[in-house]
């Protein structure tokens, strides 16, 4: 058997059981009727090539996918039914992966897209440089790329010390050392190009990624990290009660009329234009040198229409 179809079976069983908890029976002939959709596996009765996914094999897959995924299958005694427990997933890599493969498998049919589903258009993110980076940090060898900046015309030859990568806000980063000035920065994978792994070696770094970044709104820590506290009117906080702007946001009070919500951020650009987007539907009531930034820029924002 192919270990595509292996892999696409334990698949559509963790998939199955993040969403439904199932008796072997219902979840033998989910897993059955996604495999022969996929052709993988030709049932033919009495013949060599007749699969089928039995309680031997299920009790071998859930092995497997404790093993490569590090996914527990449990079992409920009481409903007398397995199922996954999405808390208990750890590791986001995993979680991201099945999540692509549940997208991918509901857009595809007989290897189309569906026309039932609009994609929105995207420039390349540079997840084509992941591999290669990761393999620099993992044996400790020195980039070299060209980096494009967003804010200058011209682009620049950088020699740098991987030392991982960041995902903010749908982009991706790399953070490094750039050997110039021995400085971790931040770049874009999408803003890299001509990327060569050398030969050359360094001794790893001792930085805290997670730590660093932990109040960052994207990947910009140049300010201080402060309280910050906004009121949003009842629908839009709402909104934003179920996409929170950061980890450390909570709920500080609420009525039938507004929401008010702090966290603990660098209030860098980024957090600056990202309230913007909201408008009127949000007012910064803290701190009030945050306050003072976003009434100058709607200031000047004004002034472009006068």
């Amino acid at each position: 058997m192919a270990k595509v179809g292996f892999y696409k079976r334990y698949l559509y069983i963790v998939d199955r059981l993040r969403s439904v908890p199932s008796n072997f029976q219902d979840l033998q002939e989910h897993v059955m009727t996604k495999l022969e959709n996929d052709d993988l596996y030709t049932k033919i009765k009495n013949t060599s090539t007749f699969f089928e996914f039995s309680a031997r094999t299920f009790d071998r897959d859930k092995k497997d996918i404790l093993d490569l995924f590090g996914i527990l299958v449990q079992y409920n005694r009481k409903d007398k039914v397995y199922y996954i427990d999405e808390e208990e997933i750890e590791d986001q890599s995993v979680t991201r992966m099945m999540d692509a493969f549940s997208i991918h498998h509901a857009l595809q049919k007989g290897n189309k897209l569906s026309p039932s589903v609009f994609l929105e258009k995207r420039k390349s993110l540079g997840t084509e440089h992941i591999y290669g980076i990761i393999h620099a940090i993992q044996n400790g060898c020195v980039l070299q790329f060209t980096h494009q900046s967003h804010w200058k015309d011209n682009s620049t030859q950088r020699e740098v010390k991987p030392i991982a990568i960041k995902e903010s806000q749908q982009r991706w980063y790399l953070v490094a050392l750039d050997k110039k000035n021995d400085t971790v920065k931040t770049f874009g994978l999408d803003r890299i190009s001509n990327l060569k792994i050398t030969d050359t070696k360094f001794k790893p770094i001792v930085y805290n990624v997670e730590k660093e970044f932990q109040h960052a709104f994207g990947v910009e820590t140049y300010e201080p990290a402060e309280k910050v506290v906004l009121q949003f009117p009842k629908q839009q906080g709402n909104y934003i009660k179920t996409f929170p702007l950061h980890e450390s946001q909570s709920v500080l009070d609420e009525n039938e009329n507004i929401v008010i919500l702090e966290m603990y951020i660098h209030t860098t650009n980024d957090i600056k234009m990202e309230l913007l987007k909201y408008g009127s539907d949000v007012k910064v009531i803290s701190p009030i040198s945050l306050q003072n930034e976003i009434k100058n820029r709607i200031s000047e924002m004004s002034n472009l229409y006068k």
